[in-house]
């Protein structure tokens, strides 16, 4: 179809114009968003704990854990949740990408980025191997759940 926009006085451009907005907002709103939402935790080590900052979390969302160690020894940030998840981990420069992974060491100072899509709700227990005592959890809970 095509569109005539034809000039009349008194303002008439200025509804035009808003027609013509609004017509747009709608059908962008209406067409797939290629913007991504992006789920982040955060998680830094610090006197042998785990210290977990997180907002509510949602299903099939690429979902990201930013783990700092800012103790003097290394830690590992492991968890059953790796397992049967399709996970890509990066630290230092290194990327570990599949299912079955476990987790990642991070050395003091260093950082490490998970990325994974977790695809049921749930308590998802995190643990450093090494330091036994180290424990921490991600909660994944539907609305149903609330």
């Amino acid at each position: 179809t095509d569109i005539m926009i034809t000039h009349h006085p008194s303002g008439s451009r200025r509804v035009v114009w808003w027609i013509l907005t609004a017509g747009f907002l709608v059908a962008a709103s209406l067409s797939p968003s290629s913007a991504q939402i992006q789920q982040d935790i955060q998680v830094t080590i610090k006197d042998f704990s785990f210290n977990t900052t997180q907002m509510p979390l949602q299903l099939h969302t690429d979902t990201f854990i930013y783990i700092k160690n800012l103790d003097e020894v290394r830690h590992d940030f492991g968890s059953q949740m790796f397992l049967h998840t399709l996970t890509h981990i990066e630290a230092d420069g290194v990327v570990a990408y599949g299912k079955g992974l476990e987790g990642a060491y991070i050395d003091p100072g260093k950082e490490a980025v998970i990325h994974l899509v977790l695809d049921k709700p749930g308590r998802f227990q995190f643990e450093c191997s090494i330091h036994k005592d180290m424990k921490g959890e991600i909660l994944l809970l539907t609305v149903d759940a609330v």
